[in-house]
Protein backbone atom coordinates (compact mmCIF):
# COMPACT_ATOMS: atom_id res chain seq x y z
CA UNK A 1 0.00 0.00 0.00
CA UNK A 2 1.19 3.46 -0.87
CA UNK A 3 2.53 5.53 2.18
CA UNK A 4 0.34 8.84 3.29
CA UNK A 5 0.81 11.94 4.32
CA UNK A 6 -2.40 12.76 6.91
CA UNK A 7 -3.65 16.68 6.90
CA UNK A 8 -5.98 16.77 10.33
CA UNK A 9 -8.71 19.67 10.36
CA UNK A 10 -10.35 20.46 13.84
CA UNK A 11 -13.55 22.22 12.68
CA UNK A 12 -16.05 23.89 14.67
CA UNK A 13 -18.31 26.51 12.73
CA UNK A 14 -16.62 27.55 9.81
CA UNK A 15 -19.11 27.10 7.22
CA UNK A 16 -17.73 30.04 5.31
CA UNK A 17 -14.55 29.59 4.59
CA UNK A 18 -14.85 25.54 4.79
CA UNK A 19 -15.19 24.59 1.53
CA UNK A 20 -12.46 26.19 0.05
CA UNK A 21 -10.12 25.22 2.83
CA UNK A 22 -11.44 21.62 2.13
CA UNK A 23 -10.81 22.22 -1.74
CA UNK A 24 -6.53 23.17 -0.85
CA UNK A 25 -6.33 19.64 -0.07
CA UNK A 26 -7.94 17.89 -2.37
CA UNK A 27 -6.19 19.83 -5.18
CA UNK A 28 -2.89 19.01 -4.32
CA UNK A 29 -0.86 17.28 -7.51
CA UNK A 30 2.28 15.61 -7.98
CA UNK A 31 2.47 13.60 -4.46
CA UNK A 32 3.57 10.32 -4.57
CA UNK A 33 2.22 8.97 -1.22
CA UNK A 34 -1.45 9.50 -0.77
CA UNK A 35 -3.25 12.58 0.72
CA UNK A 36 -5.82 12.23 3.41
CA UNK A 37 -7.61 14.93 4.73
CA UNK A 38 -8.75 13.92 8.62
CA UNK A 39 -11.85 16.34 9.88
CA UNK A 40 -12.45 16.42 13.34
CA UNK A 41 -16.32 18.58 13.50
CA UNK A 42 -16.77 19.87 17.36
CA UNK A 43 -20.58 20.47 17.67
CA UNK A 44 -20.74 22.76 14.82
CA UNK A 45 -23.98 24.59 15.07
CA UNK A 46 -23.72 25.82 11.00
CA UNK A 47 -24.24 24.65 8.06
CA UNK A 48 -20.57 23.07 8.18
CA UNK A 49 -21.82 19.40 8.39
CA UNK A 50 -23.68 19.65 5.12
CA UNK A 51 -21.31 21.25 3.26
CA UNK A 52 -19.06 18.43 4.34
CA UNK A 53 -22.00 15.56 3.08
CA UNK A 54 -21.48 15.92 -0.81
CA UNK A 55 -17.35 16.67 -0.45
CA UNK A 56 -17.19 13.28 1.82
CA UNK A 57 -19.36 11.19 -0.40
CA UNK A 58 -17.54 11.99 -3.50
CA UNK A 59 -13.81 12.22 -1.74
CA UNK A 60 -12.97 8.89 -0.25
CA UNK A 61 -9.46 10.55 0.91
CA UNK A 62 -11.91 13.06 3.02
CA UNK A 63 -12.80 11.56 5.98
CA UNK A 64 -15.32 13.06 9.00
CA UNK A 65 -15.17 12.41 12.31
CA UNK A 66 -17.80 13.61 14.85
CA UNK A 67 -16.26 14.47 18.27
CA UNK A 68 -17.69 15.61 21.20
CA UNK A 69 -14.46 17.69 23.23
CA UNK A 70 -15.22 22.03 22.98
CA UNK A 71 -11.48 22.06 23.27
CA UNK A 72 -9.42 23.05 20.03
CA UNK A 73 -6.53 21.32 21.80
CA UNK A 74 -8.47 18.12 22.43
CA UNK A 75 -9.68 17.87 18.84
CA UNK A 76 -6.05 18.81 17.56
CA UNK A 77 -4.59 15.84 20.04
CA UNK A 78 -7.31 13.09 19.47
CA UNK A 79 -6.73 13.69 15.09
CA UNK A 80 -3.20 13.31 15.34
CA UNK A 81 -3.52 9.97 17.73
CA UNK A 82 -6.59 8.89 15.35
CA UNK A 83 -4.17 9.26 12.36
CA UNK A 84 -1.05 7.43 14.27
CA UNK A 85 -3.89 4.25 15.16
CA UNK A 86 -5.45 4.30 11.98
CA UNK A 87 -3.43 4.90 9.18
CA UNK A 88 -0.31 2.17 9.86
CA UNK A 89 0.99 3.77 6.13
CA UNK A 90 1.53 7.05 7.46
CA UNK A 91 4.52 8.94 7.35
CA UNK A 92 3.76 12.56 8.02
CA UNK A 93 1.03 14.34 10.04
CA UNK A 94 -0.13 18.03 8.94
CA UNK A 95 -2.81 20.18 9.85
CA UNK A 96 -4.92 22.98 8.42
CA UNK A 97 -7.64 24.79 9.90
CA UNK A 98 -10.87 24.97 8.40
CA UNK A 99 -10.37 28.86 7.66
CA UNK A 100 -6.79 28.38 6.06
CA UNK A 101 -5.93 27.25 2.83
CA UNK A 102 -2.93 25.55 1.40
CA UNK A 103 -0.64 27.66 -0.36
CA UNK A 104 -0.48 25.98 -4.33
CA UNK A 105 -1.34 22.89 -5.62
CA UNK A 106 2.33 21.82 -5.46
CA UNK A 107 2.74 22.32 -1.86
CA UNK A 108 1.82 19.16 -0.37
CA UNK A 109 4.62 17.38 -3.01
CA UNK A 110 7.08 19.79 -2.33
CA UNK A 111 6.88 18.95 1.67
CA UNK A 112 7.30 14.93 0.29
CA UNK A 113 10.30 16.41 -1.29
CA UNK A 114 11.66 17.85 1.95
CA UNK A 115 10.87 14.64 3.57
CA UNK A 116 12.52 12.37 0.90
CA UNK A 117 15.73 14.38 1.57
CA UNK A 118 15.85 14.92 5.32
CA UNK A 119 13.87 12.64 6.51
CA UNK A 120 13.19 15.12 9.78
CA UNK A 121 11.02 14.36 12.53
CA UNK A 122 9.55 18.07 12.69
CA UNK A 123 9.12 20.44 9.83
CA UNK A 124 8.06 23.70 9.95
CA UNK A 125 7.58 26.48 7.29
CA UNK A 126 6.02 29.52 6.58
CA UNK A 127 2.37 31.25 5.74
CA UNK A 128 1.10 34.30 4.09
CA UNK A 129 -1.12 35.79 6.77
CA UNK A 130 -4.70 37.09 5.92
CA UNK A 131 -6.41 39.95 7.90
CA UNK A 132 -10.18 40.97 7.52
CA UNK A 133 -10.13 38.97 4.09
CA UNK A 134 -7.24 40.30 2.80
CA UNK A 135 -3.70 38.76 2.17
CA UNK A 136 -0.99 40.73 3.98
CA UNK A 137 2.39 41.58 1.99
CA UNK A 138 4.31 40.39 4.56
CA UNK A 139 5.27 36.69 4.59
CA UNK A 140 5.51 35.03 8.43
CA UNK A 141 8.85 32.49 7.51
CA UNK A 142 10.30 30.71 10.33
CA UNK A 143 13.69 31.17 10.97
CA UNK A 144 16.34 28.50 11.37
CA UNK A 145 17.81 30.77 14.26
CA UNK A 146 14.56 29.20 16.55
CA UNK A 147 16.94 26.50 17.44
CA UNK A 148 18.74 29.07 19.09
CA UNK A 149 17.07 29.64 22.68
CA UNK A 150 18.23 33.31 23.05
CA UNK A 151 16.22 33.64 19.51
CA UNK A 152 13.57 31.65 20.33
CA UNK A 153 13.00 33.72 23.70
CA UNK A 154 13.14 36.98 21.87
CA UNK A 155 10.50 35.74 19.45
CA UNK A 156 8.44 34.82 22.25
CA UNK A 157 8.94 38.28 23.95
CA UNK A 158 7.55 40.05 21.21
CA UNK A 159 4.58 38.18 20.61
CA UNK A 160 3.77 38.39 23.94
CA UNK A 161 3.73 42.21 23.63
CA UNK A 162 1.44 41.76 20.28
CA UNK A 163 3.94 42.02 17.40
CA UNK A 164 1.81 40.28 15.01
CA UNK A 165 5.03 39.62 13.09
CA UNK A 166 6.71 37.80 15.71
CA UNK A 167 3.73 35.28 15.51
CA UNK A 168 5.67 31.39 15.42
CA UNK A 169 4.82 29.98 12.52
CA UNK A 170 2.97 27.29 14.21
CA UNK A 171 0.43 26.04 11.81
CA UNK A 172 2.80 25.10 9.23
CA UNK A 173 4.34 21.86 10.82
CA UNK A 174 4.42 18.74 9.86
CA UNK A 175 5.18 15.50 12.30
CA UNK A 176 6.18 12.11 12.04
CA UNK A 177 3.68 9.56 13.76
CA UNK A 178 6.11 8.55 15.90
CA UNK A 179 6.75 12.06 17.75
CA UNK A 180 4.18 12.14 20.14
CA UNK A 181 4.48 15.45 22.05
CA UNK A 182 0.65 16.72 22.64
CA UNK A 183 -1.09 20.09 22.20
CA UNK A 184 -1.24 21.45 25.73
CA UNK A 185 -4.51 22.27 27.55
CA UNK A 186 -4.32 25.99 26.78
CA UNK A 187 -7.15 27.92 25.33
CA UNK A 188 -5.58 30.51 23.45
CA UNK A 189 -1.73 29.85 21.80
CA UNK A 190 -2.19 26.10 21.97
CA UNK A 191 -0.27 25.62 18.96
CA UNK A 192 2.20 28.23 19.44
CA UNK A 193 2.65 26.08 22.60
CA UNK A 194 3.14 22.90 20.71
CA UNK A 195 5.48 24.51 18.49
CA UNK A 196 7.42 25.34 21.03
CA UNK A 197 7.57 22.38 23.02
CA UNK A 198 8.38 20.70 19.68
CA UNK A 199 11.44 23.48 19.60
CA UNK A 200 12.56 22.00 23.15
CA UNK A 201 13.25 18.80 21.69
CA UNK A 202 16.20 19.55 19.56
CA UNK A 203 18.58 17.56 21.28
CA UNK A 204 15.93 14.66 20.31
CA UNK A 205 13.91 15.00 16.92
CA UNK A 206 15.55 16.37 13.60
CA UNK A 207 14.03 19.42 12.92
CA UNK A 208 14.11 20.82 9.80
CA UNK A 209 12.87 24.76 9.63
CA UNK A 210 12.61 25.91 5.78
CA UNK A 211 13.22 29.19 5.46
CA UNK A 212 11.49 29.63 1.81
CA UNK A 213 8.43 27.05 1.96
CA UNK A 214 4.93 28.60 2.67
CA UNK A 215 2.42 26.02 3.63
CA UNK A 216 -0.66 27.91 3.49
CA UNK A 217 -2.80 31.51 4.10
CA UNK A 218 -3.01 31.54 7.49
CA UNK A 219 -6.55 33.50 8.66
CA UNK A 220 -5.81 35.85 11.44
CA UNK A 221 -9.77 36.69 11.78
CA UNK A 222 -10.58 33.15 12.45
CA UNK A 223 -14.14 33.39 15.58
CA UNK A 224 -11.96 31.33 18.29
CA UNK A 225 -8.89 33.64 17.87
CA UNK A 226 -11.30 36.83 18.23
CA UNK A 227 -13.38 35.55 21.05
CA UNK A 228 -9.87 35.00 22.92
CA UNK A 229 -8.44 38.68 22.08
CA UNK A 230 -11.70 39.54 23.91
CA UNK A 231 -11.33 37.56 26.76
CA UNK A 232 -7.56 38.63 27.40
CA UNK A 233 -6.38 34.66 26.69
CA UNK A 234 -5.12 36.02 23.66
CA UNK A 235 -2.19 37.88 25.11
CA UNK A 236 -2.28 35.89 28.83
CA UNK A 237 -1.41 32.20 27.27
CA UNK A 238 1.72 34.20 25.16
CA UNK A 239 2.61 35.78 27.97
CA UNK A 240 2.56 32.41 29.55
CA UNK A 241 4.86 30.96 26.62
CA UNK A 242 7.03 33.31 26.99
CA UNK A 243 7.68 32.94 31.11
CA UNK A 244 7.74 29.05 30.00
CA UNK A 245 9.88 29.08 27.69
CA UNK A 246 12.26 31.58 30.05
CA UNK A 247 12.05 28.72 32.61
CA UNK A 248 14.20 26.46 30.66
CA UNK A 249 17.01 27.77 30.60
CA UNK A 250 18.32 26.55 33.94
CA UNK A 251 16.94 23.13 32.56
CA UNK A 252 19.29 23.57 29.59
CA UNK A 253 22.49 24.65 31.77
CA UNK A 254 21.98 21.39 34.20
CA UNK A 255 21.49 19.45 30.94
CA UNK A 256 24.99 20.50 30.04
CA UNK A 257 26.96 20.19 33.36
CA UNK A 258 25.24 16.32 33.38
CA UNK A 259 26.41 15.59 30.22
CA UNK A 260 29.55 16.93 30.87
CA UNK A 261 30.15 14.95 34.45
CA UNK A 262 28.49 11.93 32.34
CA UNK A 263 31.31 12.09 29.50
CA UNK A 264 34.34 11.68 32.15
CA UNK A 265 32.77 8.55 33.42
CA UNK A 266 31.90 9.60 37.37
CA UNK A 267 33.40 6.13 37.95
CA UNK A 268 35.85 7.40 41.01
CA UNK A 269 33.40 6.67 44.00
CA UNK A 270 31.78 3.22 42.71
CA UNK A 271 35.69 1.93 41.90
CA UNK A 272 36.46 3.23 45.81
CA UNK A 273 33.72 1.48 47.23
CA UNK A 274 34.44 -1.81 45.73
CA UNK A 275 37.72 -1.82 46.73
CA UNK A 276 36.62 -0.89 50.51
CA UNK A 277 33.48 -2.83 50.64
CA UNK A 278 33.38 -6.18 47.78
CA UNK A 279 32.38 -8.95 49.93
CA UNK A 280 28.88 -6.86 51.08
CA UNK A 281 28.57 -5.26 47.57
CA UNK A 282 28.55 -8.75 45.72
CA UNK A 283 25.58 -9.41 47.59
CA UNK A 284 23.20 -6.71 46.16
CA UNK A 285 23.43 -9.27 43.50
CA UNK A 286 22.79 -12.38 44.60
CA UNK A 287 19.19 -13.74 43.65
CA UNK A 288 17.99 -14.47 46.92
CA UNK A 289 18.41 -10.72 48.20
CA UNK A 290 15.62 -9.79 50.04
CA UNK A 291 13.31 -6.91 48.47
CA UNK A 292 13.86 -3.99 49.82
CA UNK A 293 11.65 -3.23 52.88
CA UNK A 294 9.56 -0.44 51.67
CA UNK A 295 8.65 -2.04 48.30
CA UNK A 296 7.75 -5.06 50.59
CA UNK A 297 5.37 -3.02 52.80
CA UNK A 298 3.38 -1.59 49.48
CA UNK A 299 3.38 -5.18 48.40
CA UNK A 300 0.31 -5.78 50.85
CA UNK A 301 -2.25 -3.93 48.35
CA UNK A 302 -1.87 -6.24 45.65
CA UNK A 303 -4.17 -9.43 45.35
CA UNK A 304 -1.67 -10.74 42.68
CA UNK A 305 2.14 -12.55 43.94
CA UNK A 306 3.51 -11.98 40.47
CA UNK A 307 5.37 -8.45 40.69
CA UNK A 308 7.05 -6.61 37.25
CA UNK A 309 9.53 -4.14 39.28
CA UNK A 310 11.37 -1.31 37.91
CA UNK A 311 14.67 -0.20 39.24
CA UNK A 312 15.81 3.14 37.88
CA UNK A 313 19.37 4.81 38.12
CA UNK A 314 20.12 1.05 40.13
CA UNK A 315 23.98 1.71 40.08
CA UNK A 316 26.51 -0.69 40.08
CA UNK A 317 24.78 -2.43 43.19
CA UNK A 318 20.66 -2.50 43.06
CA UNK A 319 19.83 -1.64 46.44
CA UNK A 320 16.13 -2.64 45.41
CA UNK A 321 16.33 -6.34 46.30
CA UNK A 322 14.90 -9.44 44.06
CA UNK A 323 13.65 -12.03 46.62
CA UNK A 324 10.58 -12.58 48.51
CA UNK A 325 8.87 -15.51 49.87
CA UNK A 326 4.87 -16.32 48.29
CA UNK A 327 6.15 -13.48 45.55
CA UNK A 328 7.96 -13.85 41.77
CA UNK A 329 9.36 -10.63 41.47
CA UNK A 330 10.44 -9.76 37.88
CA UNK A 331 13.09 -7.14 38.11
CA UNK A 332 14.63 -4.20 35.30
CA UNK A 333 17.55 -2.62 36.15
CA UNK A 334 17.79 0.79 34.82
CA UNK A 335 20.85 3.55 34.19
CA UNK A 336 22.69 5.71 31.91
CA UNK A 337 25.79 4.31 33.01
CA UNK A 338 25.09 0.62 32.55
CA UNK A 339 27.93 -0.57 30.28
CA UNK A 340 30.36 1.43 32.21
CA UNK A 341 29.19 -0.49 35.04
CA UNK A 342 29.32 -3.70 33.49
CA UNK A 343 33.31 -3.24 32.56
CA UNK A 344 33.69 -1.83 36.40
CA UNK A 345 31.85 -5.57 37.73
CA UNK A 346 33.44 -7.62 35.12
CA UNK A 347 36.95 -5.84 36.04
CA UNK A 348 36.34 -7.22 40.03
CA UNK A 349 34.93 -10.64 39.12
CA UNK A 350 31.69 -9.58 40.59
CA UNK A 351 29.19 -12.12 39.38
CA UNK A 352 25.75 -10.46 38.40
CA UNK A 353 24.33 -14.06 38.32
CA UNK A 354 23.58 -12.94 34.56
CA UNK A 355 21.62 -10.26 35.62
CA UNK A 356 21.85 -7.23 33.25
CA UNK A 357 21.63 -3.41 33.60
CA UNK A 358 20.03 -1.62 30.72
CA UNK A 359 21.74 1.30 29.52
CA UNK A 360 18.68 4.04 29.45
CA UNK A 361 18.37 7.75 30.55
CA UNK A 362 15.84 7.69 33.14
CA UNK A 363 14.10 11.06 31.14
CA UNK A 364 13.41 8.29 27.85
CA UNK A 365 11.81 5.68 30.16
CA UNK A 366 8.68 6.21 27.70
CA UNK A 367 10.97 5.43 24.52
CA UNK A 368 12.14 2.22 26.29
CA UNK A 369 8.94 0.81 28.05
CA UNK A 370 5.31 0.74 26.65
CA UNK A 371 2.62 2.41 29.35
CA UNK A 372 1.39 0.01 32.21
CA UNK A 373 4.66 -2.22 32.35
CA UNK A 374 5.53 -2.16 36.00
CA UNK A 375 3.80 -2.54 39.31
CA UNK A 376 6.40 -1.45 41.32
CA UNK A 377 8.83 1.71 40.53
CA UNK A 378 11.92 1.87 42.98
CA UNK A 379 14.56 4.71 42.95
CA UNK A 380 16.79 5.38 45.75
CA UNK A 381 19.40 8.45 45.93
CA UNK A 382 19.16 8.64 41.80
CA UNK A 383 16.46 11.36 41.17
CA UNK A 384 18.14 13.80 42.40
CA UNK A 385 21.29 12.54 39.78
CA UNK A 386 19.08 13.28 36.46
CA UNK A 387 18.75 16.57 34.50
CA UNK A 388 14.75 16.49 34.35
CA UNK A 389 13.00 14.49 37.61
CA UNK A 390 10.03 16.09 37.10
CA UNK A 391 9.94 14.42 33.51
CA UNK A 392 11.21 10.78 35.07
CA UNK A 393 8.18 10.69 37.19
CA UNK A 394 5.80 11.78 34.56
CA UNK A 395 7.48 8.93 32.18
CA UNK A 396 7.32 5.98 35.13
CA UNK A 397 3.33 7.25 35.94
CA UNK A 398 2.68 6.04 32.47
CA UNK A 399 4.77 2.85 32.48
CA UNK A 400 3.11 1.98 35.86
CA UNK A 401 0.18 -0.15 35.82
CA UNK A 402 -2.96 1.51 37.32
CA UNK A 403 -2.84 0.64 40.99
CA UNK A 404 0.99 1.08 40.52
CA UNK A 405 3.33 2.49 43.00
CA UNK A 406 6.38 4.56 42.62
CA UNK A 407 8.71 4.50 45.59
CA UNK A 408 11.57 7.56 45.76
CA UNK A 409 14.27 7.68 48.36
CA UNK A 410 16.87 10.76 48.27
CA UNK A 411 18.38 12.33 50.89
CA UNK A 412 16.57 15.88 52.01
CA UNK A 413 17.75 18.77 49.93
CA UNK A 414 21.17 17.14 48.71
CA UNK A 415 21.72 20.01 46.02
CA UNK A 416 22.07 22.27 49.05
CA UNK A 417 23.90 19.80 51.01
CA UNK A 418 26.48 19.50 48.56
CA UNK A 419 26.64 23.07 47.08
CA UNK A 420 25.34 21.49 43.80
CA UNK A 421 28.44 19.72 42.81
CA UNK A 422 28.53 16.95 40.16
CA UNK A 423 25.07 15.30 39.96
CA UNK A 424 23.65 16.82 42.70
CA UNK A 425 21.71 19.66 40.91
CA UNK A 426 18.14 19.45 42.80
CA UNK A 427 17.00 19.96 46.31
CA UNK A 428 13.93 17.34 47.20
CA UNK A 429 11.72 18.91 49.91
CA UNK A 430 8.81 18.80 51.64
CA UNK A 431 6.53 21.91 52.31
CA UNK A 432 2.92 21.96 53.90
CA UNK A 433 2.70 18.29 53.11
CA UNK A 434 3.67 18.49 49.70
CA UNK A 435 6.45 17.34 47.54
CA UNK A 436 8.77 19.57 46.40
CA UNK A 437 12.08 19.49 43.92
CA UNK A 438 14.03 22.66 43.18
CA UNK A 439 17.47 23.98 41.56
CA UNK A 440 20.27 26.08 43.17
CA UNK A 441 18.20 29.18 43.77
CA UNK A 442 15.14 27.98 43.36
CA UNK A 443 14.97 28.97 39.43
CA UNK A 444 12.94 26.08 39.19
CA UNK A 445 10.48 25.05 41.80
CA UNK A 446 8.16 21.96 41.33
CA UNK A 447 5.44 21.26 43.49
CA UNK A 448 4.94 17.49 42.56
CA UNK A 449 1.74 17.04 44.47
CA UNK A 450 0.39 19.85 41.92
CA UNK A 451 1.86 18.68 38.76
CA UNK A 452 0.43 14.81 39.26
CA UNK A 453 -3.30 15.70 40.80
CA UNK A 454 -4.39 12.44 39.71
CA UNK A 455 -2.18 10.41 41.74
CA UNK A 456 -2.21 9.83 45.30
CA UNK A 457 1.19 10.95 46.63
CA UNK A 458 2.07 10.59 50.47
CA UNK A 459 5.88 11.90 51.51
CA UNK A 460 7.50 12.25 54.65
CA UNK A 461 10.72 12.60 56.51
CA UNK A 462 13.20 9.67 58.07
CA UNK A 463 16.19 11.34 59.69
CA UNK A 464 18.41 12.63 56.99
CA UNK A 465 16.29 11.38 54.07
CA UNK A 466 13.24 11.83 52.29
CA UNK A 467 10.43 9.58 51.37
CA UNK A 468 7.45 9.49 48.64
CA UNK A 469 5.30 6.95 47.58
CA UNK A 470 3.00 7.59 44.74
CA UNK A 471 0.30 5.75 43.80
CA UNK A 472 -1.31 5.86 40.23
CA UNK A 473 -5.31 5.40 40.30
Amino acid sequence: MREQIIICMPLKNAEKTLKKSVNSVLQQVNTKREVVLLIGMDNSTDNSEIILKDIVSNNPNVVLLKVDFNEAYLNRNFLNDYARKNYPNCVLIGRLDADDIIYSERTISHVEALFDKHNFDVLMCGNKQVFNGDVLEWENKPSIKLLKEDFLLEQLFEMSQGNSKAELASCNTFIKPTVKIEYPKKASAEDHWFTVLLLLEKEKLNIHIDEQLLYCFYSLDGVLTNENKNKNKYSQSREELYNYCLSQRPLTDIHNKWNDYMSKGGMTFHESNILKNKERLENFWKLDYPLNKRIEKQLKEFAHKKIRLLDIGCGPFPKSGVHLKNFTIDRTLVDFMADNYHALLEEHSINTYSQKIIKCEAEKLNEKFENNSFEVIFSKNALDHTYNPINVISNAIDILTPGGILIMEHYIKEGEYTNYFGLHQWDFFIENDNLFISNKGSKIIHNVNAFYKSTQIESFYEGDKIINIIKKK
